[in-house]
């Protein structure tokens, strides 16, 4: 592990998200290796925090499966595979499916404008590079969606499959820019706009058709 001295965060209600963030982070751009392990001790010095966030967020990482944990021997970095990341695309993309359908039966003309609004923020992060910012816009958006479909159950299963961390990992390994990426969620839009369920059916199931043919995790 990288032993660069890293600047400790702030105390606050919420700071277990950005050693969440930090960790994972470290996972995803390498600094931290499949097999690597995690030492709670280690980073609650280098984040200037106590062990029991770390303990949180490590934990919360091993529900999206890039943490493992080993009886009797630690935390260990998990190596992400295609099929996981395929898996997780298949789940959203039936999930997604039955949200868009229902959205277009229900959206007015302000969840329209709403979801403009969203799609619009996104365009200028991914204009910006500004990476965190345009992954918050993307899962709003896709957030948004399924709660104009006013389908509950559905928006808590949709949230159990931790979008964000997916989204970020998908993202960030993704040979697409982000202006790349952001542009094919205007279709998505259009379709809803217009009410067209047959249209939107086709535009979610092409969104997530795309991003499994274009998965390429690197196998070592």
């Amino acid at each position: 592990m990288n032993t660069t001295k890293r600047k400790p965060i702030e105390k606050r209600p919420l700071y277990r998200d950005e050693i969440r963030k930090s960790i994972k982070k470290a996972i995803i751009s390498g600094e931290l290796k499949p097999g690597d392990r995690i030492i709670e001790t280690r980073w609650a010095k280098e984040l200037g925090v106590s062990q029991s966030p770390v303990r949180e967020a490590i934990r919360e990482l091993e529900m999206v499966g890039l943490v493992e944990n080993i009886p009797y021997q630690g935390c260990f970095v998990r190596k992400v595979t295609k099929k996981d990341m395929r898996d997780s695309y298949k789940v959203r993309m039936y999930l997604e499916l039955l949200g868009i359908q229902d959205a277009v039966k229900n959206v007015d003309e302000n969840k329209i404008n709403e979801l403009h609004a969203i799609l619009k923020e996104m365009e200028v992060a991914a204009e910006e590079q500004n990476f965190d910012l345009y992954i918050q816009k993307d899962v709003f958006f896709h957030k948004k969606i399924i709660a104009i479909s006013e389908n509950d159950i559905l928006l808590r299963s949709w949230e159990q499959c931790n979008i964000h961390d997916l989204t970020y990992i998908g993202t960030w390994i993704s040979h697409r820019t982000l202006e790349q990426l952001s542009v094919r969620h205007e279709g998505l839009y259009e379709a809803i706009a217009a009410r067209d369920i047959d249209r939107a059916t086709e535009e979610i199931s092409q969104h997530f058709e795309r991003l499994i043919e274009e998965m390429d995790i690197k196998e070592k």
